[in-house]
């Protein structure tokens, strides 16, 4: 493969949310043009008020899923 690409590199960036308000709509991830979707799993968020079933995000001090809503 001359002109394909044989690998790719990660990369990670840190998002800073509110203490105790971890949600979609706090988050730089989610599209809200037409409907609110993740731009980072593509999924359609019905409640985003909290996170979505496939959030990808690992959180410090907490495990996944364990925080406040916002509402």
């Amino acid at each position: 493969m001359e002109k394909g690409c044989t690998r790719y590199t990660a990369a990670t960036v840190a998002i800073h949310f509110p203490e105790g308000k971890v949600c979609c709509d706090l988050c730089p991830l989610m599209e809200t043009y037409a409907r609110k979707q993740c731009r980072r799993t593509g999924e359609y968020l019905l409640d985003s008020r909290t996170t979505g079933a496939w959030c990808p995000l690992k959180y410090e001090g907490k495990e996944e899923n364990q925080w406040e809503s916002l509402y």
